[in-house]
C-alpha cells in the first residue's frame, strides 16, 4: 500500500539535481556499429554523426524504440550454456548484442543503452527498481532491487526522463517525464504508462519528528483497455532516484541468474517489440490518442518510427504469441527443444547452436523433459 504525497510536477530530480556529462565506455566505432545494428535512419553513419548528434527528447525516443525492436528481452544464456551466466560486462554485451544480434534482460539491455546514449552526448545515469510480482488490479508486492532503469536529461536543461530499454512485459516504449501523473502511450492507444510518486507506509524515516514519511519512491503504472471495453491496471515496478553503479548490478545479476527458483530460473523468456504496418495502425485508430499520430508527417522515416504504433512478440511456454493492441493470437506452437531454437532464430533473431540443447536437459523450462 502506498501513501499519497503532494504532487511533484516540475519533471526534475529531487533538489533540482543536474546530471553531469559522463563519457561512454564504448569507442566511436562501437557506437556507430550500434547505430547500424538498431537501424538508425541515417544514410551516412560516420563519426561526424556522433560529434554533432542532437540530444533532443525526440531523438531519445527514437533511439529507445529502435532498441526495443532490435534486441529481444531474453535469458537463453541461463539455460542453453554450461556456465549459466548472464554476461553483463561491457565487452560481453557489445559482442552478444551488437556483434551477434542476440539479446539480454534488463541489466544487459539498459547497460548497453546507457553507455551508447552517453557516447552520443546525452547526460544520463543508471537507477534501480523493484518489480511487482502481483497480477493486475491487486495491491503490489515487490521484489528486491533487481531491475535497472535509466534517467536522462535531454539537451541542456534539468528536466529528467525515465527510460527503460529492457523490452520485457508491458515495457515503456518512450521516455516519461519524471512528474506526478505523467502519462504516455505504450505500444498503441490501448496501453498507457503513468508515473505516480508515493511514500512507503512501512518506512521508519520522516522529514521531522512527527512529520511526513520521507521514504519516497515512484510507481510505474500500466493500464490496458480490453476488447470488452473494460480496463486493467497494474503497478509494473517502483523505483527511486538514487544512482546505482556497476557493482550493484553485478551483485543483483548474480542473484538472479544463480537462483534455483524464480521467474527466470523457471522460464525460458523471450520477447521483443515489432513495428505495425499501416493497416494495423488504422485498425487501432479508434482511440482518442490516435490524433497524436494523425497530426504527424509520417513520410519522414525518423518521425514515422518515433510515433508509429508497435506490437509485441512473446514466448510463453510452448507458444509464441503476437500481441496487437488489446488482442493476442498464437502464431507458433513448439513441442520440443529443436522447435524452440528454430523459433528463437527465425522469429526473435536469437541464435542457439543445436549442440547447446543438451544444457537445457533436466531444467524446469525444458520441452524435452
Amino acid at each position: 500500500m502506498s501513501v499519497a504525497l503532494n504532487p511533484r510536477t516540475d519533471g526534475k530530480l529531487r533538489d533540482g539535481l543536474w546530471i553531469r556529462q559522463t563519457p561512454s565506455v564504448y569507442s566511436s566505432s562501437q557506437i556507430l556499429r550500434w547505430l547500424t545494428r538498431i537501424n538508425y535512419p541515417k544514410a551516412d553513419l560516420s563519426e561526424h554523426v556522433i560529434s554533432t548528434f542532437d540530444t533532443s527528447l525526440e531523438n531519445l525516443c527514437l533511439l529507445l524504440r529502435l532498441t526495443l525492436v532490435a534486441f529481444p528481452f531474453e535469458n537463453t544464456q541461463m539455460h542453453y550454456t554450461s556456465h549459466r551466466i548472464m554476461d553483463i560486462s561491457h565487452e560481453g554485451l557489445f559482442q552478444r548484442l551488437v556483434a551477434e544480434g542476440n539479446g539480454s534482460y534488463c541489466f544487459g539491455l539498459n547497460t548497453l543503452f546507457l553507455q551508447m546514449i552517453r557516447g552520443l552526448g546525452y547526460r544520463a545515469y543508471p537507477g534501480a527498481g523493484r518489480i511487482n510480482e502481483q497480477p493486475p488490479n491487486t495491491p503490489p508486492i515487490f521484489l528486491p532491487f533487481v531491475h535497472m532503469v535509466v534517467f536522462v536529461q535531454p539537451k541542456d536543461g534539468s528536466e529528467t526522463y525515465l527510460a527503460d530499454a529492457c523490452g520485457g512485459g508491458s515495457c515503456i516504449t518512450q521516455p516519461i517525464l519524471l512528474a506526478d501523473g505523467q502519462t504516455v502511450m505504450g505500444t498503441s492507444p490501448t496501453e498507457t504508462h503513468t508515473l505516480i510518486r508515493s511514500a512507503r507506509p512501512e518506512s521508519s524515516l520522516a522529514t521531522s519528528p512527527g512529520g511526513p514519511n520521507a521514504a519516497v519512491e515512484w510507481y510505474l503504472i500500466i493500464r490496458h483497455k480490453k476488447p470488452s471495453g473494460d480496463s486493467s491496471e497494474r503497478v509494473c515496478y517502483s523505483f527511486i532516484e538514487d544512482e546505482f553503479f556497476q557493482a550493484d548490478y553485478d551483485a543483483a545479476n548474480v542473484s538472479v541468474y544463480s537462483s534455483k527458483h524464480g521467474f527466470f530460473a523457471d522460464n525460458l523468456v523471450c520477447a521483443k517489440c515489432i513495428w505495425l504496418g499501416d493497416e494495423e495502425m488504422e485498425t487501432l485508430a479508434g482511440s482518442e490518442n490516435s490524433e497524436e499520430i494523425g497530426s504527424k508527417t509520417l513520410t519522414d522515416v525518423s518521425i514515422s518510427l518515433t510515433y508509429r504504433y508497435m506490437g509485441r512478440l512473446t514466448m510463453d511456454g510452448k507458444t509464441v504469441k503476437r500481441h496487437i493492441g488489446p488482442r493476442s493470437e498464437v502464431i507458433k506452437t513448439m513441442e520440443k527443444e529443436t522447435d524452440r531454437i528454430e523459433v528463437l532464430r527465425d522469429i526473435f533473431g536469437v541464435d542457439i547452436p543445436p549442440e547447446e540443447i543438451r544444457f537445457m536437459k533436466g531444467r524446469v523450462p525444458s520441452l524435452d523433459g
